[in-house]
């Protein structure tokens, strides 16, 4: 049924004012995502699209700070690094005068001039690993050590003679006669404990616990016979303990250190030549509650950290606080400087495994930053695509909106003038 002239309803502009309004609504609409950007600008706009492009988003920024976690952890790794760098270098420095002093040539006045550049260097090793630190947060004390494996005492023959004459036996039952030490070996279970109180004698086997040390043999004349005199320096205290008994034969053990060694077969002709074992102590496993390792939160959830525990390089955790140059015994002079040489070696290799240990973690930190990136970049896409707008389409929708509305504003002034027809019939 048509509808005829009405004044009490002006039906037709109401439909062209309905039409509008939904257009005007549209246009704020269009005219908000083209000013931000966003497809999305509130839950009304699109709620799950909303609710997931804010969880990437949560992610992103979480990558994002872990990267730069990254980066400053790598960045402290760099300079617990070049701290340990030099360190290294002050300790071949010391090496060098170690081997120096341990030349005969020297007089013990000479030894201990060396001995006083040697303490000063010690010095500035602690130094070193005390004021080391990365945003005051101190890296080569211990204090963030964490757990520390155990290390298991270990012997090594540092230098051994070779016998200038070994009785045409070279080898028998695995014993070399063409060399001063034929065999050396752990003595018992108790070699692999640390000594827990100061000893200053080590000539019986099992007695005490094993001590950082070296052991010297020398081949001497005693006018009734060649023998090997035996002496065993504790690189901690400096003690030296020289053997009561002097070997010959080839069937002889000591037990200095919990050490047994067996000599080859000796002669005159091997008079004044010299062997020397180095023994290192165990260290026990560090747990260092109170010193845990640093935590770098590398991702973006919950536990996703890297632990890096950096122990202390002082002169005291590298064993090396009491080596003196200038100690000598009455058969051997430059003891106290063989001594040095060995301790100095096992520092540097545990700087040297340190510094190996630290570039690891920077290579994995490293890694770990390309992964933060790479997963922030691709979270972001994927959080790009449900939360911004396609500007060309919207530019189109903008550009027909507005078209709508001023056609409808002009729609309604007509049909808001045509209710005033109904005034004709009354002419």
């Amino acid at each position: 049924m048509s509808q005829g002239l009405s004044i009490a309803n002006n039906l037709l502009a109401n439909q062209v004012q309905l039409n509008l309004n939904n257009n005007q609504k549209q246009l704020q609409n269009t005219v908000n995502q083209l000013s931000s950007g966003l497809r999305i600008n509130s839950a009304a706009d699109d709620p799950s699209g909303l609710a997931i492009a804010t969880n990437l988003q949560t992610q992103v920024d979480g990558f994002n700070q872990a990267s730069q976690n990254v980066q400053n952890a790598n960045n402290a790794a760099q300079v617990a690094l070049g701290a340990l760098t030099t360190t290294t270098d002050i300790l071949q420095r010391v090496r060098s005068l170690a081997v120096e002093a341990a030349s005969d040539i020297n007089s013990q006045n000479d030894r201990a001039n060396l001995q006083t550049e040697v303490s000063q260097l010690l010095l500035e090793v602690n130094r070193i690993s005390q004021n080391t630190n990365f945003n005051g947060q101190a890296l080569l004390d211990g204090s963030h050590a964490g757990f520390q494996a155990e290390q298991a005492a270990f012997l090594t023959v540092s230098s051994n003679t070779a016998l200038a004459t070994n009785g045409g036996v070279s080898s028998a039952n695995g014993v070399n006669y063409g060399f001063l030490a034929a065999t050396v070996s752990a003595t018992s279970s108790d070699f692999n404990t640390t000594s827990a109180y100061a000893v200053s004698a080590y000539n019986s086997a099992g007695s005490y616990n094993t001590v950082d040390g070296t052991i010297s043999l020398q081949v001497v004349n005693t006018g009734v016979s060649i023998a090997v005199q035996e002496t065993f320096i504790n690189s901690s205290s400096g003690a030296i303990s020289v053997s009561s008994t002097l070997y010959g034969g080839t069937s002889i053990s000591s037990d200095f250190d919990n050490v047994s060694i067996t000599i080859g077969a000796i002669s005159t002709a091997d008079v004044g030549t010299t062997s020397y074992i180095k023994v290192s102590q165990n260290v026990a496993a560090l747990t260092n509650p109170s010193n845990p390792a640093f935590n770098f939160q590398s991702g973006a959830n919950e536990g996703d950290v890297i632990q890096v525990g950096i122990e202390a390089t002082n002169t005291q955790t590298l064993r090396i606080s009491n080596i003196n140059v200038a100690i000598s015994s009455s058969n051997n002079p430059s003891l106290g400087a063989e001594d040095a040489i060995g301790q100095i070696d096992n520092a540097l290799q545990n700087l040297l495994s340190q510094q190996a240990k630290l570039g690891a973690v920077v290579v994995r930190l490293n890694e770990d930053q390309d992964s933060d990136n790479t997963a922030a970049t691709n979270l972001q896409a994927s959080e790009s695509n449900i939360r911004d707008l396609n500007v060309g389409a919207a530019t189109t929708q903008f550009t027909r909106l507005q078209i709508l509305v001023q056609v409808g504003t002009s729609v309604l002034s007509q049909s808001n003038a045509n209710a005033q027809s109904v005034l004709s019939l009354f002419r």
